[in-house]
């Protein structure tokens, strides 16, 4: 096998460690507790055994014979699934209950309600469960038993730890996913969507190049964009990612990821972030903010070797300015994907408000068509579409993979160039009708200024045809 490029690694990962998502155990329990982004739980009542717990996107209502019925919320108000539980799990109670989260517990099996509609079934002894679906899903996918079961108003997920088969049973009313499950096994159902779509992001263009050779030690201009970029660029945008050539080279002592053999420079890989040229990025990042453009940097926390991953997200916001993060990657190729929800959890606490830009074309199942729906949640923008277009043809491609409307509520970017539909990187400016296409579907998609001007008519027409729209 030859060697991977540093993004075909992205989606060609084994499972790998990330240390210290969680940090320290008091920490992790305050982490735990907290509503972020507005997912919390609003209400956990109980009546005579009969249980309610509500979170923005979803009702779940446990009745005294055992019946859970899952309730849609969010764009459309609608039953989604049902569960017949087994009368011995009887008598069922709310145990903990904290802003995040609410335990409906009963004997042999505890169902954590989180804030982000996500429902973890955690059982304590051996047992079958049998979920019946109410709606018709327009998009059905499975990947070593998890499922993803869209329509256009919204859906479910089922995603087991560990992976364990599970059967569907597919009607012309609807259908059944059948899930077998070990003591200390998880299983995470998810409601879609998990919060509202925030129209202010809906309304922000990002701009985003990327440099596939870095440049030469002098080329502080090809490495930070100059005023006259920045003026073009603040023209159409509302933010600018800036990728990996704005800092200095990693440590000679740095390693890559599993399956990575790269040399110097890599600053991707960096313990610390530290511009090439302080005055330039500098200058770079007060002209930015001079014409309005919010900044968001490479940091990545797949790459990165910081002990303190944190910390140091924590450090470039504050130390450098900066209005928000750029992740190249966040949990490839992980089965078990808690050490990446946890860790996109704790850094949407740091960031709070400001923006959490992501890419994630294949994490965490290394699967363009299988995707966590509630984890995309915490991110403003997610980026998709390098590795391909999966098994879907151009539509549902963009609506179920890219999109997040009514799936995650994240503003769907299409990575354009790895999706064209042709073999390879296309480093050109989407078409006409691709631009449609990407429109109709509730997907944006970035402006690569740098890589795009070689085509100045091309150019111009996307920024026609694509901003009108969008404004």
């Amino acid at each position: 096998m030859g060697k991977l490029t540093r993004r075909q690694l992205l989606g060609a990962m084994p499972a790998v460690a990330l240390a210290g998502a969680l940090g320290g155990k008091a920490e992790a329990a305050h982490l735990e507790s907290k509503a972020l982004m507005g997912m919390g739980i609003e209400d956990a009542a109980s009546d005579g055994g009969h249980l309610t717990v509500q979170t923005p996107g979803a009702v779940i209502d446990l009745s005294r014979d055992g019946l859970l019925r899952v309730r849609q919320r969010i764009g459309s108000e609608r039953d989604l699934i049902t569960l017949q539980l087994d009368g011995h799990f009887a008598p069922w109670k709310i145990g903990q209950r904290t802003p995040f989260l609410a335990t409906l517990e009963g004997n042999g099996l505890t169902i954590r309600v989180q804030g982000d509609s996500v429902l973890v079934f955690e059982p304590h002894q051996n047992m079958r469960l049998a979920f019946d679906g109410l709606f018709k899903p327009a998009y059905n996918r499975e990947l070593r038993g998890n499922r993803l079961m869209l329509d256009n108003s919204g859906g479910c997920g089922f995603f087991g730890i560990p992976p364990r088969p599970t059967k569907l049973d597919d009607t012309e009313t609807g259908w059944t996913c059948r899930c077998h499950l070990a003591r200390w096994d998880e299983l995470w159902v998810c409601v879609c969507p998990p919060r509202p779509e925030d129209a202010r992001r809906m309304k922000e263009s990002i701009s985003h190049d990327i440099l596939y050779n870095l440049p030469k030690e002098k080329d502080t201009a090809v490495r930070y964009p100059t005023t006259d970029t920045l003026r073009e660029i603040a023209e159409h945008c509302q933010i600018l990612a800036l990728h990996e050539e704005i800092w200095k080279d990693a440590p000679a002592w740095v390693d890559d990821p599993p399956g990575g053999d790269y040399k110097h420079p890599k600053p991707w890989e960096t313990d610390k972030h530290i511009p090439f040229d302080a005055a330039a990025f500098a200058s770079m990042r007060d002209t930015a903010h001079r014409l309005g453009l919010k900044i968001v940097p490479y940091c990545s926390p797949y790459y990165c070797n910081a002990p303190d991953i944190f910390g140091e997200m924590e450090r470039v916001l504050y130390e450098y300015e900066m209005d928000g993060l750029y992740f190249d990657g966040w949990c490839p190729m992980r089965d078990d994907f808690r050490p990446g929800y946890h860790l996109m959890r704790r850094a949407r606490a740091i960031l709070g408000d400001r923006i959490l830009y992501m890419h994630s074309s294949t994490d965490p199942f290394g699967s363009v068509d299988i995707y966590p729906p509630f984890v995309f949640a915490y991110a403003d923008f997610c980026l998709r579409g390098e590795a391909g277009r999966g098994e879907g043809d151009l539509d549902t491609f963009l609506r179920y993979t890219v999109s997040g409307r009514q799936i995650s509520n994240t503003v769907g970017m299409w990575c354009y160039y790895g999706s064209t539909g042709k073999p390879g990187y296309q480093l050109v400016v989407p078409t006409a009708e691709h631009v449609e296409a990407a429109l109709r579907n509730g997907v944006r998609i970035w402006r690569q200024s740098w890589t795009w001007r070689k085509y100045p008519e091309e150019l111009a027409r996307f920024d026609r045809q694509y901003y009108s729209a969008i404004q």
